[in-house]
């Protein structure tokens, strides 16, 4: 369905943008078989879909309205806080934020981590940032897990052994991965997956990855030096005995929809939406939000529109865009209506934004903090104190 704008200021309106792909030796053909997306290739296997990112020779490109063509770099430069939000800008000038994807690990995703803002800082790492990640499981194949941490008692001779043995796996810890699971791998995160998982993915602005090969550098080209290359890769992983990278979702009432706080954390929120009726994102000019949808089809309405968003896609709702919501689409054939759903992401005032209407709706500090997972790095353990 073809964006209806009538909108007097052409930047206002959800802007839909081309999938940036990625061809990689742990995907397959996953996202093109459960997703309503136009355009992937039919002939080689899409390990990601890029939904929205701006980074140096690499900006989402818009699709829709008077932005058709232009890139988001483009859009954000015209549009600044009013695409970006007030605090958004505030915090990181012109740069957005976030990389949100969709990933397809049908295969043996490699041992790895990112590093943190502090250490990207320090080793003069050519990125905006580090990076925290969080992913949200779409589909999962039976007994499908993942790797993620460390065992507890595992300590920085105990993993510098394994890598350089080739096996760190060994002192990992193994969790099971199911539809609806959320992780928040905080920075130094170290993880693992033998496949069969297919997940939304939302992370700082960073493509750092450093591997847990000590053969091989950032770049996977041959480190000269492996014991020194081990004890660089040591230098940004985090220890913490009872670290649990899960997260418990909590569901309260939207009207007739619920909303289900997934992750939160100080890099990023997901929300998820299960809509029966529409439901307005209550922009207030403060920051964007990406809206994926990830069961049925959505429209998106706006003073000025409609926008159609079928199974897979995102788009990018401005700041100051008001009076924006989402709803089932309407007039679908007879019998009971498909489900909806949508993931919101954002770049969270912690205490406005997540802490505030979950304690509004009777949820308690400790299922707040749970959002965050266990572990130390979780800011919602001083926010909720």
């Amino acid at each position: 369905m073809a964006s209806e704008s009538t909108s007097t200021d052409p930047g206002l309106y959800p802007l839909r943008c081309r999938e940036i792909l990625r061809d990689y030796g742990f995907g397959n053909r996953w996202i093109v078989a459960e997703f309503d997306k136009e355009n992937l290739p039919d002939d080689h296997p899409v390990a990601e879909t890029w939904e929205v990112c701006d980074r140096p020779g690499e900006s989402s490109r818009v699709l829709n309205g008077a932005l058709a063509g232009q890139t988001l770099r483009q859009a954000i430069d015209a549009l600044g806080e009013r695409l970006l939000g007030r605090d958004i800008a505030a915090r990181f000038g012109s740069t957005f934020p976030l990389i949100i994807k969709l990933l397809d690990a049908s295969n043996v995703l490699g041992a790895h981590l990112h590093p943190g803002d502090d250490l990207v800082r320090r080793r003069g790492m050519d990125d905006f940032s580090g990076k925290a990640e969080a992913w949200y499981m779409l589909r999962a194949r039976p007994h499908a897990t993942i790797l993620c941490g460390h065992r507890d008692g595992v300590g920085r001779n105990d993993l510098r052994q394994a890598m350089l043995a080739g096996e760190p796996q060994g002192c990992m810890q193994e969790r099971a991965a199911a539809t609806g699971d959320a992780f928040l791998l905080y920075p130094g995160t170290i993880h693992y997956s033998d496949g069969g998982l297919l997940f939304y993915e939302i992370m700082q602005n960073s493509d750092i990855n450093t591997s847990l090969n000590p053969q091989v550098d950032d770049r996977y080209e041959p480190a000269p030096h492996v014991e020194a290359r081990a004890d660089e890769i040591l230098e940004g992983v985090h220890f913490e005995d009872g670290f649990d990278p899960r997260t418990r979702p909590v569901t309260i009432p939207a009207g007739d929809n619920r909303r289900t706080f997934l992750i939160a954390c100080q890099y990023f929120a997901v929300e998820r939406l299960d809509l029966t009726a529409p439901h307005d994102l209550g922009m207030n000019g403060e920051r964007f939000r990406v809206v994926t949808a990830i069961e049925g089809p959505v429209d998106a309405t706006w003073p000025g529109g409609v926008e159609r968003l079928r199974c897979g896609q995102s788009c990018l709702v401005p700041a100051a865009l008001q009076g924006v919501s989402f709803a089932p689409v309407t007039g679908e054939p007879a019998g009971s209506p498909p489900a909806t759903a949508v993931l919101v992401a954002s770049v969270p005032d912690l205490a406005a934004d997540v802490v505030a209407p979950l304690r509004a709706a009777g949820v308690t500090d400790e299922a707040i903090r749970a959002l965050g997972g266990r572990s130390s790095l979780n800011p919602l353990n001083a926010v909720c104190c």
